[in-house]
């Protein structure tokens, strides 16, 4: 069995997300070793990495899949993890950066974007800022399936919206986010009207397979296809970043814990992450 084949193993009980974007992140950073990363010291994993990128994200994904391999092997992994926390440093500070360049829009402007959105039956681009503005949801949340019976939702690794004709609401079941493992399956009831009749269009447009009823063309570029939905392109981090600042000035504390427990984070996270007032 291959170094890659027993890292897909070692990794199977993960969402099939992360399982995609760990074998891509894989097969990079062994391109980048010129064969098996195990093969690989701790100290030559790290210089490769550093020599071919100065993103910290990239630096942390890639890192972190030699740490895997090296988990997987039971092999000694403390370089790996000193570093990985120095580079928590350079990611915060890019955090930051961004955030000072970033004019952001006012809450107003989206809730306004997401009406424009419902009154020109942009069904799925309403769905997807709708769930953004009130459940502060991530991109990887949004890749979910509409079924019309509780008895479909039958992968417990997969998000589901079952909207229910008879009770008119929308339970929206999310398996596969971010923190899962921390924080557990999140459901929430939604009775929205104009957010089960975008539900019902959607379904309607499935049902005779027309353009409408796709909510994510391709879940491999789901952080791309969030961000063209959002207004002026400006993705979730940057609505999650509005809402904080808005309950921020406020004063509107309780909304930064139910934000917490919608999202999976802790306030403090959000704050030292997502709050442009904090830098």
């Amino acid at each position: 069995m291959s170094e890659f084949e027993k890292f897909e193993k070692f990794n199977e009980h993960k969402s099939n997300a992360t399982q995609l974007n760990y074998s891509r992140q894989y097969n990079k950073l062994h391109k980048l070793a010129g064969g098996d990363i195990a093969d690989v010291s701790q100290k030559k994993i790290l210089e490769i990495i550093y020599s071919n990128t100065t993103n910290p994200n990239q630096i942390s994904s890639l890192t972190n899949i030699a740490f895997l391999v090296r988990k997987m092997n039971k092999m000694p992994v403390e370089e790996l993890i000193l570093d990985r926390e120095r580079n928590k440093t350079a990611i915060e500070e890019r955090v930051k950066k961004i955030n000072m360049e970033t004019k952001l829009p006012s809450l107003e402007e989206l809730q306004e974007y997401t009406q424009y959105l419902y009154d020109q039956g942009k069904w799925s681009k309403f769905v997807l800022n709708y769930l953004m503005l009130n459940l502060q949801v991530r991109n990887k949340d949004l890749n979910f399936k509409i079924v019309t019976r509780k008895k479909d939702m039958v992968d417990n690794k997969s998000n589901y919206i079952w909207l229910n004709y008879r009770h008119k609401k929308a339970v929206y079941v999310r398996n596969d986010y971010k923190t899962n493992n921390t924080y557990g399956k999140k459901t929430h009831t939604l009775t929205d009207k104009k957010l089960l009749n975008a539900l019902y269009k959607i379904l309607a447009c499935q049902k005779h397979d027309e353009d409408c009823g796709v909510i994510i063309k391709n879940p491999e570029q789901l952080g791309y296809h969030v961000q063209q939905a959002t207004f002026n392109k400006i993705g979730e981090g940057a609505y999650l970043k509005v809402i904080i600042n808005d309950a921020r000035e406020n004063g509107n504390i309780q909304m930064l814990a139910e934000i917490s427990e919608n999202r999976g984070t802790s306030v403090n996270e959000l704050l030292k992450s997502y709050d442009s007032s904090k830098i």
